[in-house]
């Protein structure tokens, strides 16, 4: 190569640019499995999706009723529901029940903790776990979690491979 100059030019804009983009989406936080029978306390429930029965996209967070106002969900705000002050075992029990809505059947459940960032606790996602030859595959939803100035913002979308997956069975209907 006579003058790598623009190259390395170039490579040294591309990482200021994804540097910099990192950190003004804030610090991407990591779940990590959980054991339902040691989720203990009071909790808002949060309920995402089942808008209609072929819907795949279902999701449910239990959050620190102390945290409830830091939290936001990346979605239209009439794509989820909030119930508030609900004890552990009943906010489990709805989240299991709403995650099973709908024609597709719920292998298992998933879920993990939401860390809040400093060795605490936001809270838990719970999301179904469908078999690997429906439709959506085991895990169809990505849930990312991010904290920025004190929010914690939580993105929710379906994975590629299922929307390209759902665009091919449903050409021209944006998935479904």
């Amino acid at each position: 190569m006579k003058n790598p100059g623009p190259v390395l030019l170039l490579f040294s804009l591309f990482l200021i640019v994804a540097s910099l983009s990192g950190c003004a989406l804030g610090t991407q936080l990591q779940t990590e499995t959980a054991d339902p029978k040691g989720i203990q306390g009071t909790y808002d429930l949060y309920t995402y999706g089942c808008r209609y029965p072929d819907d795949i996209e279902h999701a449910a967070f239990l959050i620190v009723p102390d945290k409830a106002g830091m939290v936001e969900l990346y979605v239209p705000a009439t794509s989820y529901k909030v119930k508030r002050g609900l004890p552990a075992g009943k906010a489990l029990a709805e989240a299991d029940a709403f995650v099973r809505c709908g024609i597709h059947t719920v292998t298992e459940l998933r879920v993990h903790r939401i860390p809040d960032g400093s060795n605490g606790t936001i809270g838990y996602e719970i999301l179904p776990r469908y078999p690997y030859y429906d439709v959506g595959g085991t895990d169809p939803l990505l849930v990312s979690y991010t904290l920025k100035d004190g929010k914690f913002t939580v993105y929710i979308r379906l994975s590629p491979d299922v929307d390209r997956r759902l665009n091919q069975e449903f050409p021209g209907s944006g998935g479904q």
